[in-house]
C-alpha cells in the first residue's frame, strides 16, 4: 500500500525534492541560530564590541528574512504538489468507480463512496505535503540538536540526549495507539455520511410516511457513535499533547539543575547553558510538530487505506485484450444457453435460448422477479452471465468494447434519471456533440417540444435534482428524446410507461412506437395492452421461457400469458 502511495509523487518529483531540499535548509538554519547567539555571548559581549554585535545581529536578521522566503516557497509549492496529487487521486478513484459493475454498487452505499471521494481524499492531500516536509525537518532538527549538544558538552549532552530519545520512543508508542482510533473515526464518519445521503435523498418518502422522528433518531444514533469513537481517540491524543509539555518542563528542569552544577565546577559556561536551553526548546518544536503530524498521518493513512481498498478492487467486467469496436450493427441478438443469478444459489435466468432477428420487436412478460429486466442488464453487460453467451450480429458481446456496445443500444426505463441541469443538457446526453437543431428535432419526435416550449426558459430551463420540477410524463418524454438523439440500432424499453397514468401512457406510447421503428426492440412490460402488437411475446416464469408467440397465439394456449392477460384486464 505504501508503494502505491509513493507512486503518486512521481509526476511531481521536482516539487517534492524542492520541498525536501528547502525543508533541510530550513532545519539547518534553525540549528545555526543558537550557535550565533553563543558566539555573541562568548566573544563579542565580554569585549563589549558593539559593532561586531550589530554585525552578527544583522546576520541573524538576514537569515530570518531568508528563512521567511524559504518557508513561503516550501509551503506554496508544497501545497501545489498536494493539490495536484489530491486531484490525481480523486480522478483515479472516480474513473475506477465508473468501471465497476452493477454488482459492486449493489453491495455498497453511495454515501460511503461520496465520503471517500471528498473528505478522505482531502485528508490524504494534507499528508502528501506535510508528511515529507515535517518528517525531514523533524529528523534533521532532532538529530542535529543531539549532535550539537554532544559536541558542546559530552556529559550534559549525553544526559539530555537520553531524555530526548526516551520521549521520541514514547511518541512512536503512543502513535500506534492512535492509529486504530482514527481508522474507526473514518469508518463511522462514512457510515454517518451514508445515512444522511439516504435520509435526504428519500426526504419525500420520509415525509410521506411521517417518519421524521425515526430518521432523526437514526441520525442521532450514528452521530453518537461517531462522537464516542472520536472521544476515545482524543483521549489518547490529549495524553500525548500533555506529555510533550510535561516532558519539556522536566527536561528544562534537569538541564537547569545539572547545568548549574557544571557551571559551579567550571565545566560549563553560562553561554553554553543558554545554548543548551535554546537547543532543548528547538528539539521540542519538532516534537510538538510530530503531535500534529501523528494525528494527520493517522487520518491520512486511514483515508488512503479506504481509498486503496476501492482502487484495488478488481473490475468484474473488463474489455478483452482483442476487443473490437461495435459498429454498423444490424441488430440480431442471440441468447445461447444463458444462466444468471444475483445471489449464489438463486438463479434468475436458467438456460435461456432465444434468437431475435434484426428489426424484430420482442416483448418480455412475466410476474415480478421472472427475469425480464435481467435480460436487458445482461445485454448491456451490466452483469456477466454465469453460463452461456449473448451474441450481437453473430459476435459474443464479450468481444466488443463495452462503451461501443452500449452506444449501439438505447435504453428507456421506468425510473427516469435526469441530471440537475437544463432540459437541453439532459436531451443532449444521448449525443454529446449534438447541435441545437438536432436536440429540438429529437424533442419533437418524442412529443416533448410542446411542453418544453411552455417552460419559463424553454430548453435552457433548469429542471432541479432528478428532474423534480417536471411531471412523470414530461421526464419520460425527455428520456425518449435523448434516445431519439442517440439513434441506436437496438432499443430496450424497460417498463417505460408502467409508472404513468392511462392517458399519459397513450400519449407516450405513440412516441415509443415511432422510436422503435426499424430497430431491434426489446420491450419489458407489465401492462400487456402495450405489447399486443409485438412481433413476438416471450413469457418468462421462474427464470425460464415458458411460452412464446404472438398475442393471439398465446391467448389460445390458455396458459400463463392468458392468466396474466385476464389479470391485467381487471
Amino acid at each position: 500500500m505504501l508503494k502505491d502511495f509513493i507512486a503518486y509523487y512521481r509526476p511531481y518529483k521536482l516539487h517534492f525534492w524542492g520541498v525536501v531540499l528547502g525543508s533541510c535548509i530550513a532545519a539547518f538554519l534553525d540549528l545555526i541560530f543558537p550557535v550565533i547567539v553563543k558566539h555573541i555571548m562568548d566573544v563579542e559581549l565580554p569585549q563589549k564590541n558593539v559593532n561586531e554585535i550589530i554585525y552578527w545581529i544583522s546576520i541573524l536578521f538576514g537569515l530570518y528574512i531568508f528563512n521567511f522566503g524559504l518557508l513561503y516557497c516550501i509551503n506554496y509549492f508544497g501545497h501545489i504538489m498536494s493539490a495536484s496529487i489530491e486531484n490525481d487521486m480523486r480522478r483515479d478513484l472516480f474513473s475506477h468507480l465508473q468501471k465497476m459493475s452493477f454488482r459492486y454498487y449493489d453491495n455498497v452505499k453511495t454515501g460511503q463512496l461520496l465520503s471517500r471521494l471528498t473528505s478522505d481524499i482531502v485528508e490524504i492531500s494534507e499528508l502528501t505535503y506535510r508528511g515529507p516536509n515535517d518528517l525531514f525537518i523533524c529528523c534533521i532538527t532532532m538529530a542535529g540538536t543531539i549532535g550539537v549538544l554532544l559536541w558542546m558538552n559530552p556529559t550534559l549532552g549525553a544526559l539530555i540526549a537520553v531524555l530526548l530519545l526516551v520521549k521520541a520512543v514514547h511518541t512512536v508508542v503512543v502513535n500506534r495507539k492512535m492509529k486504530n482510533g482514527f481508522r474507526r473515526n473514518r469508518a463511522k464518519s462514512g457510515e454517518l455520511a451514508a445515512q444522511v445521503d439516504e435520509a435526504l435523498g428519500g426526504v419525500r418518502l420520509v415525509k410521506a410516511f411521517a417518519a421524521e422522528a425515526e430518521e432523526r433518531q437514526r441520525f442521532i444514533d450514528k452521530s453518537n457513535e461517531l462522537r464516542d469513537t472520536r472521544i476515545n481517540s482524543y483521549k489518547v491524543l490529549s495524553y500525548f499533547n500533555s506529555s510533550v509539555n510535561f516532558f519539556t518542563n522536566i527536561t528544562n528542569l534537569t538541564l537547569l539543575g545539572c547545568g548549574t552544577l557544571l557551571i559551579v565546577s567550571n565545566e560549563l559556561t553560562l553561554s553554553d547553558l543558554v545554548a543548551f536551553l535554546l537547543y532543548v526548546n528547538l528539539f521540542m518544536k519538532p516534537l510538538l510538530r510530530m503531535t500534529v503530524f501523528a494525528e494527520m498521518y493517522q487520518r491520512g493513512m486511514a483515508g488512503f487505506a479506504r481509498f486503496h481498498e476501492i482502487i484495488t478492487t478488481p473490475e468484474e467486467i473488463t474489455d478483452a485484450e482483442d476487443a473490437v469496436a461495435c459498429e454498423a450493427i444490424k441488430g440480431e441478438i442471440v441468447f445461447d444457453n444463458v444462466t444468471f443469478g444475483y445471489l449464489d444459489g438463486q438463479k434468475v435466468l436458467k438456460n435461456i435460448n432465444l434468437r431475435i432477428a434484426p428489426g424484430e420487436k420482442v416483448a418480455f412478460v412475466g410476474t415480478t422477479g421472472a427475469g425480464k429486466t435481467t435480460i436487458a442488464n445482461l445485454l448491456l453487460r451490466f452483469y456477466e452471465p454465469e453460463q452461456g453467451r449473448i451474441l450481437l450480429d453473430g459476435i459474443d458481446i464479450n468481444k466488443y468494447q463495452q462503451q461501443s456496445l452500449r452506444k449501439q443500444i438505447g435504453l428507456v426505463q421506468q425510473d427516469v434519471f435526469l441530471f440537475s441541469d437544463s432540459v437541453s443538457f439532459n436531451i443532449a446526453y444521448g449525443k454529446w456533440n449534438a447541435e441545437e437543431a438536432e436536440i429540438v428535432e429529437a424533442a419533437k419526435n418524442a412529443a416533448a417540444d410542446e411542453f418544453i416550449g411552455r417552460l419559463q426558459h424553454g430548453y435552457a430551463t433548469e429542471i432541479g435534482e432528478r428532474g423534480v420540477k417536471l411531471s412523470g410524463g414530461q421526464k419520460q418524454r425527455i428520456a425518449i428524446a435523448r434516445v431519439f438523439l442517440k439513434n441506436p440500432p437496438v432499443l430496450i424499453l424497460d417498463e417505460a410507461t408502467s409508472a404513468l397514468d392511462t392517458r399519459t401512457e397513450k400519449q407516450i406510447q405513440g412516441a415509443l412506437d415511432k422510436l422503435s421503428q426499424n430497430r431491434t426492440t426489446l420491450i419489458i412490460a407489465h401492462r400487456l395492452s402495450t405489447i399486443m402488437n409485438a412481433d413476438r411475446i416471450v413469457v418468462l416464469n421462474n427464470g425460464e421461457i415458458a411460452e412464446m408467440g404472438k398475442h393471439e397465439e398465446l391467448l389460445a394456449l390458455n396458459g400463463i400469458y392468458k392468466r396474466l392477460h385476464d389479470t391485467s384486464e381487471h
